[in-house]
């Protein structure tokens, strides 16, 4: 017996040397192969590229991988333990490698030949991710506990775990937790809830299987099991566990996640960023600062949308899609009686991808080809009664809409002209099967409708040119067309002040006579004899031309268009930035045919409030890297220095175009260097605000309360395109109102009903801390007495009224 001890004595000694001696010698084997433990903290992350508002709030992230880094002391304690239970509980307490999860991965690797589980703990998944592979060998594990033992030795356990939190691969394209609670919960990570922070964690083990969005059963169960292991852990009490496990997964919608809505301006940065420096800019942390402010841009989205609303109430409820035919008689009639059950045991989603004749595969299919909007839930009726709708939701649930006076604008479209009679309850325009949108309030859903028009609004500063609001259309995730630059319509009346300019500018008087009377035209560039009129229909006789721009009158603004001459008429129109080569070369001319963008108009507009210049707008005031080194900053083109020489610190710059600093200028500069003249312009800006005060547009915009602001409607042939251009001297916004396929408004639907409320909407609140403020009258221009009759100065008539006329005129 003494003999067997002594042996086993022996034999245990020589094991342990030997196991000794096989460890150090399969270090210093693969010592020369291993990376550098350094080189984790060398590592650098990358970062995606982001786009901020001028005041700093974020609107846009680009990039294939989503990542905002955070510090350990930021990481919530529910988020902190749900990783710690589900992956290393252990972890404070070892030294990198958990010996009883190596000993079991290794017994499973002996009885299935292969590696089954890493029984990794939190180091060992940090040193895998930073600098080895992710290939399932015996080496490769054996490298991973060599480098966890030394990383350990060189951090501490906080900034381990820290490194851990920033860099996991969390599905989605989210790389760390603050990009995932983002990503799939449009929250940071101190606003997430128990379940939420589990939820999360839950995702870290197979992100690609394991998944809220693509799997939210087994991601559920997974999260309740971690639930379950923080309990146990007594991380949590029984209560929080109980109440976190009832929470349902509710990942928001594929919407606007930021807290303005700039998706188009940032769109927009994107492109250009990218088209100067490269692809890597998605990756290298850059953050670009524009010069949208979030105040305006928010007053901007409000007033765009309430405005479109109102419009599409007008025009009653359009016929919907309708999916009765997905539903057989058994399930719409449990579903009519409120069992929903076979649908909530159908969504373990491995099931319902193979199983495609399933409703819940159907259902889903409906919803997610349906455009997601902020603030509504997506819903197919199941039941149609007087006074109640039956509906049933993207996430399932039953939901009774009841019947209120509030729909009676829901009269069914015949076309947009016609609607039925208002309905008296909700069998009169809906059916079985319709896809519908409800709108969400705090205890309670509401049947809506979601405009199908489209808008644009852009708005900068006259004297600096940066844009401080930006709207391409009613939702970028409907449609990411840009119709602030890409789209362009006619222009209708808001076209008639620049040929008033090139008439004064040619010695026409804002007092001078035209006689609006009927005429016909065979103009050898139009097809036929051509009888334009007036939009009310009338014809006024002989009156000045501040009256006929106040009253948007189409015969003076013809007659005076052919008086002047085409060609003369285009030069002057030429300065405002509008390109002649766009411009028709007939008569229609005067009424606004031509076609530009809202950004173009948006130029030409804020010449009358920048003393006859053209102000070029521009998007981007600088760009910062992830060290907050400023790597582009705006400089005014006449004082333009180039500063691509300190770019060195970027050597993949060096391919990119030799003027990386010019301007991020919104359209293509005007390459006219010719001006109006400035008092002209100041007469211009005049009649534009007495258009707004006492013109057509005088009632709408009296409640503002200012004699500051003017501009000019625009509505083209049959209302398919509306619009309103204006300033006040410190903000010029244009705004347009149409269809991409360029079909009608409606009758009775012009600028003055769309496009100006929108207008008005957004520049009350944008003004709102502005000071009314009027700019002195230049030198030139004399008020004088003018003869109604004649319109001449006449300092003896009776009737007679005064006007503002260019000094060198009077003589005339």
């Amino acid at each position: 017996m003494q003999k067997f001890i002594t042996f086993s004595f022996y034999l245990s000694v020589i094991s342990c040397i030997c196991a000794i001696l096989l460890i150090l010698s399969t270090y210093f084997y693969l010592k020369p192969n291993l990376p550098e433990i350094s080189l984790v903290d060398e590592s650098e992350l990358q970062l995606p590229l982001k786009i901020y508002t001028e005041d700093e709030v974020l609107i846009g992230e680009f990039g294939e991988i989503k990542r905002s880094p955070i510090s350990y002391a930021d990481i919530p304690y529910n988020l902190k333990h749900a990783f710690l239970a589900a992956e290393d509980d252990n972890f404070f307490n070892h030294q990198g490698i958990s010996y009883t999860g190596l000993l079991r991965a290794f017994i499973q690797y002996l009885e299935a030949g292969e590696i089954v589980s890493g029984g990794g703990t939190i180091t060992m998944q940090v040193v895998r991710g930073f600098l080895l592979t992710r290939e399932q060998k015996l080496v490769r594990k054996i490298k991973e506990i060599y480098l966890a033992l030394e990383l350990e030795g060189n951090a501490s356990k906080e900034e381990i775990f820290e490194l851990y939190v920033n860099r996991i691969f969390l599905g989605n394209r989210s790389y760390g937790v603050n990009a995932a609670a983002g990503s799939y919960f449009g929250k940071s990570i101190d606003e997430l809830t128990l379940a939420e922070s589990a939820t999360i964690a839950a995702m870290a083990q197979l992100p690609s299987k394991i998944n809220a969005i693509k799997s939210p059963r087994r991601t559920k169960q997974r999260r309740d099991w971690i639930l379950y292991r923080m309990n146990k852990l007594r991380y949590i009490t029984d209560d929080m566990y109980q109440a976190a496990i009832f929470e349902p997964i509710t990942v928001r919608e594929n919407i606007n996640m930021y807290e303005v809505s700039g998706s188009y301006i940032a769109e927009l940065a994107r492109q250009e960023v990218i088209s100067r420096y490269g692809l890597r800019a998605y990756t290298e942390g850059w953050s670009v600062y524009t010069t949208v402010n979030s105040r305006h841009q928010k007053s901007a989205i409000e007033s765009v949308q309430n405005e479109l609303f109102a419009y599409d109430k007008r025009h009653g409820w359009r016929s919907k899609d309708n999916f009765i035919d997905i539903f057989n008689e058994i399930q719409i009639s449990n579903l009519k009686n409120f069992d929903n059950s076979f649908l909530l045991k159908e969504t373990n989603y491995d099931y319902l991808y193979q199983d495609e004749s399933s409703l819940s595969f159907k259902l889903n299919q409906v919803f997610d080809n349906k455009v997601s909007y902020p603030g509504y839930e997506k819903a197919v009726v199941l039941m149609v009664q007087e006074d109640k709708l039956l509906t049933i939701s993207k996430s399932f649930e039953l939901l009774t809409i009841s019947w209120s006076d509030e729909y009676k604008w829901a009269r069914p479209q015949e076309n947009i002209n016609r609607l039925g009679k208002a309905p008296d309850g909700f069998v009169d325009f809906i059916f079985e099967g319709d896809f519908i949108y409800l709108k969400k309030f705090d205890n309670f859903y509401m049947l809506d409708q979601i405009p199908i028009v489209e808008s644009a609004l852009i708005s900068m500063s006259p004297e600096s040119g940066a844009v401080k609001a930006y709207i391409g259309g009613f939702d970028f995730n409907r449609s990411n067309f840009d119709r602030v630059r890409q789209s362009y319509p006619q222009t209708g009346s808001s076209f008639k002040p620049f040929l008033y300019a090139s008439a004064l500018e040619s010695g026409y008087n804002l007092s001078t006579l035209i006689n609006d009377a009927p005429i016909a035209f065979e103009d050898k560039n139009l097809e036929s004899v051509w009888r334009p009129e007036n939009y009310t229909g009338e014809f006024y006789g002989l009156m000045p031309l501040r009256e006929a721009l106040n009253k948007s009158v189409n015969i003076v603004s013809i007659k005076l268009l052919r008086e002047l001459g085409i060609n003369n008429a285009q030069n002057g129109i030429d300065k405002f930035g509008l390109d002649k080569k766009r411009l028709p070369r007939d008569l229609s001319l005067a009424l606004g045919s031509g076609n530009f963008s809202p950004a173009e108009m948006l130029r030409a507009y804020s010449v009358f409030v920048n003393n006859g210049s053209v102000r070029e707008p521009y998007y981007v005031n600088y760009i910062r890297d992830r060290f907050g080194n400023i790597i582009y900053k705006y400089e005014k083109p006449d004082e333009e220095e180039s500063i691509v020489a300190e770019f060195n610190a970027f050597p993949w710059l060096n391919t990119i175009e030799l003027e990386a600093n010019r301007p991020y200028s919104l359209i293509k500069p005007n390459k006219n260097q010719d001006q109006i003249d400035p008092r002209v312009a100041y007469l211009m800006r005049n009649n534009l605000i007495d258009f707004l005060s006492r013109g057509s547009a005088g009632r709408k915009s009296s409640y503002l309360n200012r004699d500051d602001i003017g501009g000019k409607t625009g509505t083209t042939n049959d209302s398919i395109s509306t619009w309103f251009s204006g300033f006040q001297d410190e903000l010029v916004t244009t705004v347009w109102v149409g269809t991409d396929d360029f079909t009608s408004l409606g009758e009775n639907e012009y600028g003055s009903t769309i496009s100006l409320p929108i207008w008005l909407g957004y520049m009350e609140d944008a003004l709102k801390d502005i000071p009314i403020k009027n700019i002195d009258m230049p030198e030139g221009i004399s008020f004088v007495r003018i003869n109604k009759d004649t319109g001449l100065i006449d300092a003896n008539s009776k009737n007679s009224y005064f006007e503002l006329i260019l000094s060198e005129n009077i003589e005339n």
